[in-house]
């Protein structure tokens, strides 16, 4: 068990564990349970010693089994997703093959595809020099000390200007840097069918 010196150390700080089993979170069953442990270590037994280290390892047995399970949630989770997109994907395809009209609708549900923003790949890394002067950006940043207001470290980055580069290819795409590009981008609104009454 532990030498003199530690168990005087556990007894002197005795108003810390107070502090701890006062924190809000911990609630009376919890807070039972420390105060047991506390008490072991003071008794200095070895079976009790043993008992607070297998209470350690349960511990990391939970844990360990929540990892387990939280990684298999998050895992399902992207799968549902990558389903969802696809399927997603898929109707927007028929639409854009002119498959299916703008407003498909089923005995259920019905839709509404509609034209959005188109979506901007610069490819800003396969840009020529040129291109880069003509349609780029350089973005400055400067660390000073506020006490004497000496420089302590100057960053400069290179960026492409999209807003520029978006209206040359929607107006004039031969002069646009090569590697850039507009792809087209619709959205889909989905809900029950809306039945409309007839007559009277």
């Amino acid at each position: 068990m532990a030498d003199p010196v530690s168990y005087l150390q556990l007894l002197e700080h005795g108003k810390q564990i107070d502090y701890l089993l006062e924190l809000p979170e911990i609630d009376e069953d919890e807070k039972a349970e420390l105060e047991s442990i506390w008490l072991g270590l003071k008794s200095r037994e070895e079976s009790k010693f043993d008992a607070i280290i297998g209470v350690i390892k349960e511990c990391d047995r939970c844990i360990d089994q929540l990892e387990k399970e939280s990684q298999e949630i998050k895992n399902n989770q992207e799968h549902w997703k990558r389903k969802r997109d696809n399927v997603i994907n898929i109707i927007k395809m028929a639409y854009e093959k002119q498959l299916i009209s703008s407003k498909p609708t089923g005995n259920k549900y019905q839709a509404t595809i509609k034209a959005a923003k188109s979506k901007l790949i610069d490819d800003f890394k396969q840009w020529s020099y040129k291109e880069r002067k003509k349609f780029g950006l350089c973005r400055k940043t400067i660390i000073t000390r506020n006490m004497d207001e000496s420089v302590v470290e100057s960053l400069q980055e290179q960026l492409p200007n999209r807003n520029q580069v978006r209206k040359v290819l929607e107006v004039n795409p031969e002069i646009a840097p090569s590697s850039a590009r507009l792809v087209k981008r619709v959205s889909l609104i989905y809900g029950l069918r809306k039945r409309v009454r007839k007559g009277v």
